[in-house]
């Protein structure tokens, strides 16, 4: 009888020993960094979003399109372009007085050719006391000069907007009740520490509340890059769609990359979309690629206000 019952403690803690190892206890999250990580990142979107900006920048914008599959796909609609000026790009002044376009994506579910285009144009942004005035001017088109008769281009198949504003879309405490957030761990962007910071919509199937990855500079939590969750943006059921119709998986890619650093605020210098799908073989299908590169920044004014300490 006292053999039995000095064995049943060895028993109970074998039992438990094995639950450990098949259900490893998590560490729980810490709650009091992602909040000091989020309040830093809210201090800084403030900062981009009531700035006095004027710069002007070379916007290189290149876009291929196959379509020669889409013939196999099943009817995808036509979806209504989003409001955009010139050829589809808009950067918001503010979302309390224009809103934000999201990401919207544009498919077109007939069978064509190949397309293969690039444009250059002068682009200008200037925001003074809340208002905003916006300037593209299309210099090149496929590597000719553009005239005044030179067509105004219109971009196939995704149309960028609002990157200049974008982490404010996510970040900004007005819009907090309709995201979840997650501090996932400290990263490298180059050189340089940071925070990478998890974002998700709360409601899903709504194109305005995007979701996605942000990396945050640790020491002043400016945003460095964001990897956008595509399920996210607007019409993604048509990938889907498209994606059974081909009889593969959809590989869909897109990030901005804020390379570019003025007085503290940062901005776009590279945003790449790729809408691909995998078959059942391994083999990648790249259906379009729009990337778009900012260079040769020329700051007239950047001046912040507020109260934002490291």
């Amino acid at each position: 009888m006292n053999q039995a019952r000095a064995a049943l403690p060895l028993i109970l803690i074998s039992a438990l020993c094995g639950l450990a190892a098949q259900e490893p206890v998590k560490p729980p999250e810490d709650a009091f960094q992602l909040r000091l990580v989020l309040r830093s990142a809210r201090q800084y979107c403030a900062r981009l979003e009531k700035a006095a900006l004027d710069f002007i920048c070379l916007e290189e914008v290149s876009e291929r399109l196959d379509q020669g599959r889409d013939r196999l796909s099943p009817g995808v609609k036509t979806s209504p372009l989003e409001a955009s000026n010139n050829n589809g790009t808009t950067s918001s002044g503010g979302f309390t007085a224009r809103g934000t376009q999201g990401r919207p994506m544009s498919f077109d579910s007939r069978p064509g050719p190949k397309f293969d285009n690039a444009y250059l144009y002068d682009y200008q942004f200037v925001r003074k006391v809340g208002k905003v005035g916006e300037k593209r001017v299309l210099l090149e088109r496929n590597g000719k000069k553009a005239g005044p008769k030179t067509p105004e281009p219109q971009l196939l198949a995704f149309h960028f907007a609002d990157i200049l504003l974008a982490p404010v879309q996510v970040l900004d405490e007005r819009f907090e009740e309709y995201y979840t957030y997650r501090l996932l761990g400290r990263d490298k962007v180059g050189e340089t520490d940071a925070w990478i910071l998890e974002v998700k919509p709360r409601l899903a199937g709504i194109s305005h509340y995007l979701g996605g990855r942000i990396w945050l500079k640790a020491d002043d939590a400016s945003v460095l890059r964001i990897e956008w969750d595509p399920t996210t943006f607007g019409n993604y059921e048509n990938i889907l769609a498209r994606a059974e119709g081909y009889k593969a998986v959809p590989e869909v890619r897109s990030y901005t990359e804020f390379g570019v650093a003025k007085n503290g605020l940062r901005f776009p210098s590279f945003d790449v979309t790729e809408e691909a799908y995998r078959d059942a073989d391994g083999k990648l299908f790249v259906r379009s690629r729009t990337s778009v590169v900012y260079r040769d920044h020329k700051f007239f004014t950047v001046e912040t206000q507020s109260d934002f300490k490291k």
